[in-house]
């Protein structure tokens, strides 16, 4: 199991330098990623290469925070979600999870064994569950995009349990955004009366709604909440950082005193039409009077270059 392990993963690492797709002297990490394998998207690499990238990539994040321009992008952010790894002995091998796969799609007898075998498959082993890792498999007819998607698969590794994410040819009985509106339902209904982390679940949600349907979301009309990483700032470093601004700022006789203005509000951004994208992500705090109603809107930038102000709103403005 070890020996497999190892042997794959110094495969992928020989690879990277006998022909090496992309080197550090690149100016950003998306040029990095981009040049990476010839400009093909990760899920299209091998498990192997994943592995790789993935494991390298949060001392790339930690090089390239530190050079202008920095940012990182969707298919980046979606790397980052899951951990990768690569099948143990007592995991289905990539072959036998095709076989596997094919054989769950035939017995749907929409595509022929033939079309079957003939469409573009993509491979990802995700570990997110060290005990329950799974193959996630997309099924395409051609390219590998979101338009020529047939299906999405996920196989329990080491049960053989598969679990149909999408199918071309089934008419949903929901749509979308009527599938979000039941996912929410196990939330408050009042955004003010969910946790950040409950806000950062419904994020994950649209996220994947997003990549199973395409044109969901395109007007990017839904604020999309999450989790900020490890260089990110904190929730804690944010909210100590907006009650020092607002102090500073806003203090004195009539003014902000933490003790009548307590957290009310908080989430953390990774896209909103409210927020310019050069800010984002940001923590947006909101700190209310319960007597009065009177509140603090502030946004701060959590990048790892934060934290830092982005805005202040109150209640008693135009602005607020």
């Amino acid at each position: 199991m070890i020996l497999r392990k190892t042997l794959a993963l110094l495969t992928a690492v020989l690879c990277v330098f006998l022909c090496p797709p992309a080197h550090a002297q690149q100016d950003t990490l998306v040029a990095y990623y981009d040049a990476y394998n010839g400009g093909a998207p990760f899920r299209a690499w091998t498990i192997e290469q994943q592995y790789a990238f993935a494991s390298e990539l949060p001392a790339l994040i930690e090089e390239y925070c530190q050079k202008p321009g920095f940012y990182i992008p969707p298919s980046l952010e979606e790397v980052l979600s899951h951990s990768y790894g690569l099948p143990a002995e007592e995991d289905l091998t990539q072959g036998q999870a095709q076989e596997a796969a094919i054989t769950f799609l035939l017995a749907l007898g929409q595509e022929t064994e033939e079309e079957l075998r003939a469409a573009t498959w993509n491979f990802s082993f995700l570990t997110d569950d060290p005990d329950a890792p799974l193959w996630l498999i997309n099924v395409y007819n051609g390219v590998s995009t979101a338009r020529n998607r047939l299906y999405r698969l996920s196989i329990l590794s080491r049960s053989g349990e598969i679990t149909l994410e999408y199918d071309h040819l089934a008419s949903p009985e929901q749509t979308p955004e009527e599938i979000l509106m039941v996912f929410k339902r196990q939330f408050p209904d009042e955004s003010f009366d969910q946790t950040y982390q409950e806000k950062a679940m419904i994020g994950d949600k649209i996220l994947e709604l997003m990549a199973l349907y395409p044109g969901f979301n395109a007007d990017k009309s839904y604020t999309i909440c999450g989790l900020p990483k490890e260089n990110e700032v904190s929730y804690e470093e944010g909210l100590a950082f907006a009650k020092e601004v607002l102090a500073r700022d806003y203090g004195g006789d009539g003014g902000w005193r933490e003790e009548a203005y307590p957290l009310w509000y908080a989430e953390f951004i990774l896209s909103s039409p409210a927020v310019p994208e050069e800010a984002i992500p940001v923590w947006n705090f909101v700190l209310r009077n319960p007597q009065s109603g009177e509140f603090f809107q502030i946004y701060v930038h959590a990048g790892p270059d934060g934290p830092e102000l982005v805005k202040v709103n109150v209640s008693w403005n135009s602005n607020g």
